[in-house]
């Protein structure tokens, strides 16, 4: 029972120590930007892609991280299964769309144009 408790102590300090690392990196990129701006901007691009890819690589083997990758994997596979529309499907969708569209605003125009002469014919029945 002890050694379980040790283990999870141990499991949370060794997560602690991985998540400051990344806050760590993550100050480092804006540190980089920032401080080495007069740098050849290939140079400072490079150093930051490589601390993003530091950062990645603790991130990856954080209990969130093995989370994160697992739902990407899921995502993956559920993409995979997805029936994408045909060109010809998806240029019917479209143009039935627009026509759909014009027809509606051609009709609203129509109903609000009507609206407009009714209200200017009762404002003249006042004067």
């Amino acid at each position: 029972m002890n050694l379980s408790i040790s283990n999870k102590k141990n499991f949370k300090n060794t997560e602690r120590i991985k998540w400051i690392f990344i806050f760590i990196n993550f100050i480092l990129c804006i540190l980089v930007n920032y401080y080495f701006i007069k740098v050849n901007f290939f140079i400072r691009t490079a150093l930051i892609i490589f601390l993003i890819i530091c950062t990645i690589g603790i991130l990856i083997y954080t209990e969130k991280g093995k989370s994160i990758l697992l739902y990407i994997k899921a995502s993956k596979s559920e993409m995979q299964k997805i029936i994408w529309p045909k060109y010809k499907e998806t240029l019917y969708t479209t143009l039935i769309i627009i026509f759909v569209t014009m027809f509606m605003s051609l009709i609203l125009w129509g109903i609000d144009n009507i609206i407009f002469r009714l209200i200017a014919f009762f404002i003249s029945l006042r004067l």
